[in-house]
């Protein structure tokens, strides 16, 4: 094994390598442990990754709802603001995203159960204060409180549940 050593700066002599103090003169040995830096072009490979929150201006919104072969995909970047709910068969008025064809009624789902914005290039849930709540992640919801939506993110709905996920399309 080939012992490394470090020259002082102050008097030149060489001290070992774990040595923090030169031996010799009682200096403060200057050690290579600087940080490379990036920046965020590094880490652009245009695609989304789980559990991240930002995406690019070809990511699209993928709500998988459990039990379900089909997945509801929106464009994120064009997403302004999209109501979560199910349709009012009395005065016939829809949500955005209608999920009656998904059991809305029977797993407690509300009319305008919750809503997803878009804001500072990312996507937030607010539950709308339905009766039956919304839940992200298991966590019951603060109504009109705005929560972040990230890639690999369950939503409940009552008891529907939805499945986030980021895809490049």
């Amino acid at each position: 094994m080939i012992n490394q050593q470090v020259k002082c700066q102050k008097c030149g002599n060489l001290n070992d390598e774990d040595a923090k103090i030169c031996t010799f003169c009682g200096e403060l040995l200057k050690i290579e442990t600087e940080t490379k830096t990036f920046d965020d072009t590094d880490y652009q490979d245009d695609k989304a990754k789980w559990g991240s929150a930002r995406f690019t201006p070809r990511t699209h919104l993928v709500l998988g709802i459990e039990g379900e072969p089909r997945s509801l995909m929106f464009k994120a970047i064009e997403i302004e603001e999209l109501v979560l709910g199910r349709s009012d068969p009395k005065t016939g008025d829809k949500p955005d995203i209608d999920l009656s064809d998904y059991g809305a009624i029977e797993k407690g789902v509300s009319r305008k159960h919750a809503v997803i914005n878009r804001k500072d290039n990312a996507l937030y849930i607010i539950d709308q204060d339905a009766r039956n709540g919304t839940y992200l992640n298991g966590q019951k919801l603060v109504a009109h409180q705005e929560r972040v939506l990230r890639d690999g993110d369950d939503v409940r709905l009552g008891h529907l549940t939805i499945r986030i996920t980021f895809e490049q399309i």
